[in-house]
């Protein structure tokens, strides 16, 4: 299954790939500043959303995201 990280503020992908990886590996490869906005990126566990893409069901494709 694709797992996309998100910008929260512009929401540009930051990471599209089926692999899983650590946010704080993406948080690290672009300076902690999203490289469309400018945005401080962080990582909050509590503030973590996982959910199915609208149109996507039967793939399977899980977007991940912060709100």
């Amino acid at each position: 299954m694709p797992v996309r990280i998100i910008c929260r503020q512009c929401k540009a992908v930051l990471y599209e790939n089926p692999e899983l990886v650590s946010p704080k590996d993406i948080i690290d490869k672009y300076d902690s500043k999203c490289p469309k906005c400018s945005a401080p990126l962080d990582f909050d566990a509590t503030r973590l959303s996982i959910s199915v893409s609208e149109g996507q069901e039967r793939h399977g494709l899980l977007r991940i995201f912060q709100k």
